[in-house]
């Protein structure tokens, strides 16, 4: 089965995270907090199940966004 990874960065205090789900959303591993300047690619991050409690628990709390590790360039600029 494949999975989905991303980054999700904390609400309240910015911090990073790597999540991977499946593709019915049920989350199978994380790795964090990541530094923001030197964001990993997502194939390559040992996901854990360490965090995985905090990781739910905070997505439901809604304190969890996904976070575009690109920068927003607009053309012309």
């Amino acid at each position: 089965m494949s999975s989905t990874k991303g980054f999700w960065k904390h609400a309240d205090n910015g911090k990073i995270y790597a999540i991977e789900c499946t593709p019915f959303g049920t989350i199978i591993g994380a790795c964090g907090p990541l530094d923001p300047d030197n964001l990993p690619n997502l194939e390559e991050v040992d996901y854990g199940k360490e965090t995985l409690i905090w990781v739910e628990t905070t997505m439901a709390e809604g304190k969890l966004h996904r976070f575009n590790s690109q920068p927003m360039v607009k053309e012309g600029f």
